[in-house]
């Protein structure tokens, strides 16, 4: 699957491949509640999948993306499975960066505290949240929520 935004290519190079970690650039997580619902992030730009940059000390992509939902949405995670690796080009076809997208299930939610990292967490069936979405690409959210909900297993269709 390749995705045209603007200028940039994003395209879907499959859970099989493993990105260099000095090119990934973030990490995401389709966080899935007990009750198969979609734990959410609360943002300006609606609610989203947590995730975000990695940051300066990380040293694998799992790291950043636990570290994103702790902050987002206040959650501790069971194992991480990874969905999707997304590549761009934003920074030119010879300098390719990396996005890589996680499922995995809530084991621990912690007291809602307010941070500058999100307004709030919301819980949602899965066809909700994908009606809802207005960040990025649509097919691609989808795309992502429905390989993530089908690893995770039993239970996770919201």
């Amino acid at each position: 699957m390749a995705v045209r935004a603007g200028v940039v290519t994003l395209r879907c190079r499959g859970a099989g491949f493993e990105p260099p970690f000095a090119a990934v650039t973030s990490a995401s997580v389709v966080t899935v509640t007990a009750a198969g619902l979609l734990l959410l992030a609360d943002l300006p730009r609606g609610v989203d999948i947590p995730g975000g940059h990695v940051q300066r000390g990380e040293r694998t992509a799992e790291q950043t993306a636990r570290r994103e939902v702790w902050e987002e949405v206040r959650a501790r995670l069971g194992p991480l499975t990874l969905v999707e690796v997304i590549e761009s080009d934003y920074f030119g076809g010879d300098d390719l960066t990396y996005m890589v997208i996680y499922v995995g299930r809530v084991v621990r939610l912690a007291p809602w505290e307010g941070g500058y990292e999100s307004a709030g967490r919301v819980e949602l069936p899965a066809a909700a949240f994908l009606g809802r979405y207005r960040g990025g690409d649509p097919v691609l959210m989808r795309h992502l929520v429905t390989r993530a909900l089908a690893l995770a297993g039993p239970g996770a269709d919201g």
